[in-house]
Order: structure tokens, then C-alpha cells, then sequence
């Protein structure tokens, strides 16, 4: 798929967006909303690099997190690539908050001339962007399907996990006062929240952690 794939999920984020106001789950909308995406042409057939599949899914949060979730288990090839598209969605939701808080704000006149605004941008675009080149980086890393693979996946997935709720909930305070505003970052909150991760906390810092101590994660026993 080239970037005018791209745009065209750009085009039906927008779509599901409209669709998804006034509820805070999107129930049955995500089955409509992966038909959608079938029928226009986005597909593991036709999203076969990585990098453009976990772009795709970023542009897709941007319109119902719930979506990007069911399409980025869709479209991956094992647990590795699972979690770095499950990071993905979360990248994409965090992205999506920080636009809607910057636009409402701008919208609230002398607000944003405040410092208090300025500095929660300034942190909140400085969040995104870290996590951006970490999710790149770890994907070029997580190659294969071992389990040293797996932990480079899942140190994208840790840090992004909470760096998106970190940057979810700055922008939902910075819209606090404007109901439509919160409401749409609500939303983006109880998409963040309400997919489980293809690898648990837990499990993923056991991962890392052994992996960084040489220890094989099938040793047995596993703990000492």
C-alpha cells in the first residue's frame, strides 16, 4: 500500500470519528468500520510493510482506537508484531488527544497565552515524538519470531503504554472546562483503556528484564 493507501485510511478515520460521537464505546461500529477498511483496500494483503501497517493504524486510532485495535491483531504475524501494532494504536490515540486539546485550546482565546497550556504541550509533544523514534527503533529490532525479539517489541509496548496514558490524560486536563472536548478525549481514554495488551505488564517486564540478563525466558525454574 503507498501513502495514498495511507490517506484513504486517513479519510475513514475521519468517517468513524463522526460516527462515534455521542458514544463512549463503539459497540458495534467496529465491525462496520473494519468492513470499511476491507473494502477499501486495506488488508494484510495489501499492507504488507511494517512500517506503512503500523502508520495505518496510527491514522485509524485517530478515529476509533477500538478500530485500530481489531485491525492491528488482524493484520499481525505473530506476538512480536502484534505488540508493536498494539503500541501503534496506542501512539495513534495519544496523537489524536494532543490534536483535539491543542485545537480546543487554541479555540479558548487567551488560554493558550497562559504558561500553564504552553508547558503541557510542550511536555505532551515531547512525549510523542520520543515515542515515535522508540517504536520505530524497536520494530527494526524486533525481527523475527524468538523471544529476544519479542522483548525489543515489548520495550516499545511498556514505555508507549504509559506514555500514551500520560499524554491522554495532560490533554483531557487542559479541556477539563470544554464539555465537547472532554468528550471526545474521553473517548480516546476508554479506547486506551479497555484493549488489553497481546503481552501483560507483567509479563512483558519479565521479558525485558531477562533478556537484558542474558537469562532464557523458558528456563526452568522460573524464578529463583
Amino acid at each position: 500500500m503507498s501513502s495514498a493507501g495511507v490517506g484513504v485510511a486517513a479519510d475513514l478515520a475521519v468517517d468513524f470519528e463522526k460516527r462515534r460521537a455521542g458514544r463512549v464505546d463503539a459497540g458495534d461500529l467496529v465491525t462496520e468500520n473494519l468492513a470499511a477498511l476491507d473494502a477499501a483496500g486495506v488488508t494484510a494483503a495489501t499492507v504488507t510493510d511494517g512500517a506503512q501497517r503500523r502508520q495505518v493504524l496510527r491514522t485509524v486510532a485517530a478515529g476509533c482506537g477500538a478500530t485500530a485495535f481489531a485491525l492491528g491483531a488482524a493484520l499481525a504475524a505473530g506476538r512480536a508484531e502484534a505488540v508493536l501494532h498494539h503500541a501503534a494504536v496506542q501512539l495513534g490515540l495519544a496523537e489524536r488527544a494532543y490534536a483535539v486539546a491543542v485545537e480546543r485550546v487554541r479555540q479558548a482565546g487567551d488560554v493558550a497565552r497562559q504558561p500553564g497550556p504552553q508547558f503541557a504541550v510542550a511536555r505532551m509533544r515531547g512525549s510523542l515524538d520520543t515515542m515515535t523514534a522508540l517504536l520505530d527503533r524497536q520494530a527494526g529490532r524486533a525481527v523475527g519470531e524468538d523471544a529476544a525479539a519479542l522483548a525489543e517489541a515489548c520495550t516499545a509496548g511498556l514505555f508507549l503504554a504509559a506514555e500514551a496514558e500520560a499524554v491522554v490524560s495532560a490533554a483531557y486536563d487542559l479541556v477539563a472546562g470544554d464539555a465537547e472536548g472532554a468528550t471526545r478525549i474521553g473517548q480516546l481514554w476508554h479506547d486506551l483503556k479497555a484493549s488489553p495488551a497481546p503481552v501483560s505488564g507483567a509479563l512483558a517486564r519479565e521479558l525485558v528484564g531477562k533478556a537484558a540478563f542474558g537469562i532464557d525466558p523458558d528456563e526452568t525454574p522460573r524464578w529463583v
